[in-house]
């Protein structure tokens, strides 16, 4: 223990002398500093709804008051008078989805949502699932809702799914703590030891009686502190303390993941300069699921399979809780097990190629 400490002492000295670590704790500062005064935290990009309401039912209801009026009129929804203007409407604007309301011979409603190619089937089912129950409720069947039940049930289906509006730049808070924080491990790790395999002061440390696994947890424990201080600077000012716990055990793991691909790609080259282009390449891989946080349409399957998905969606739940906490401890539970391999599988190249060098 005295020797890892020793080494971890000597490696935040020699971090700080470099000053990565204080360009990282002042980076962050800045960041903080655009969020809360440059950043607006209405950010909101209209996606617009093409309705053809042929019960005129819904479109009654979102006119019959001035306030429901203009929030619908906010939401971007667009009454029109037949299916193939929904289409065209559709085809118009490629971010846009249709919805066409139809009454069953039996006094219910049917529920049409028409989608880009790249939406979710399972989204869509649900709109269709909501809209149905909700058309019930507008003018329940008769003899199904009794008046009390109609008038709670009117209310409670309103109220559902509604939240507190979060602000912009408090929503983009996951990709930039997976960005700032979590892959902060990739350049580090990169950069501390290809350092020391190019000053040819690992060789030096292998005739020590320090082992080859002291050197690389040394190098994790000096990038987990930087990262930790980085984490709080960021989070605390924006977010506060609510879900900070949960949100630092995801971080953590996310740094050691980033970490140990360090440790692969210092293994391959021999400078940090020749390692970048990969490291961008792994930073660019593990940012893409970001488009899924932000547009959840966009969720196929493959995108699940990067871990960086379970990561962003984990940070969210914590951030942003609203019982959904088993995000969280799924998306830390993916991200131990890619652990464990990356670490087994990182320490045993670096020990390997360390020793044929020497």
């Amino acid at each position: 223990m005295k020797r890892i400490g020793n080494l971890f002492k000597k490696d935040m000295i020699l971090s700080i002398k470099d000053i990565w670590i204080l360009l990282e704790l002042g980076f962050a500062v800045f960041i903080v500093l655009l969020l809360f005064f440059v950043v607006p935290k209405d950010f909101d990009v209209e996606k617009n709804i093409y309705i053809y309401d042929a019960t005129s039912l819904v479109k009654d209801f979102t006119h019959s008051t001035p306030e429901i009026a203009e929030a619908t009129r906010r939401k971007g929804d667009q009454y029109v008078e037949s299916r193939e203007e929904v289409i065209k409407g559709m085809e118009k604007d490629k971010s846009a989805v249709g919805m066409i309301i139809t009454e069953k011979n039996d006094g219910t409603y049917r529920i049409e949502v028409l989608t880009q190619p790249y939406t979710k089937k399972a989204l869509t089912k649900i709109v269709e699932v909501e809209m149905e129950d909700f058309m019930s409720i507008i003018k329940p069947p008769e003899g199904i809702y009794p008046p009390d039940v109609y008038d709670s049930g009117r209310v409670e289906s309103l109220a559902q799914g509604l939240k507190d509006e979060i602000p912009f730049n408090q929503r983009i808070m996951p990709p930039i703590i997976l960005y700032m924080v979590g892959i902060i491990g990739l350049f580090a790790m990169v950069s501390l030891v290809g350092q020391e395999r190019s000053d040819a002061t690992l060789r030096a440390f292998l005739v020590s009686p320090g082992s080859i696994y002291e050197f690389l947890l040394s190098k994790h424990l000096t990038i987990l502190t930087t990262g930790f201080m980085t984490f709080s600077i960021l989070y605390i000012p924006m977010i506060g303390v609510s879900g900070y716990p949960q949100a630092l055990i995801l971080t953590i793991l996310t740094i050691i993941m980033g970490s140990c691909i360090g440790v692969i790609l210092a293994v391959f080259f021999e400078t940090p300069l020749e390692s970048f282009l990969w490291v961008f390449v792994f930073i660019i891989i593990l940012g893409f699921p970001a488009v899924s946080l932000f547009s959840p349409v966009f969720s196929p399957p493959w995108m699940k399979l990067i871990p960086s998905y379970h990561i962003l969606f984990g940070l969210d739940a914590a951030m942003f809780p609203d019982n959904n906490t088993h995000i969280i401890w799924q998306g830390a539970g993916i991200l131990a097990v890619v652990n464990v391999f990356l670490v087994a599988i990182s320490s045993l190249f670096f020990s390997k190629r360390i020793r044929k060098e020497v």
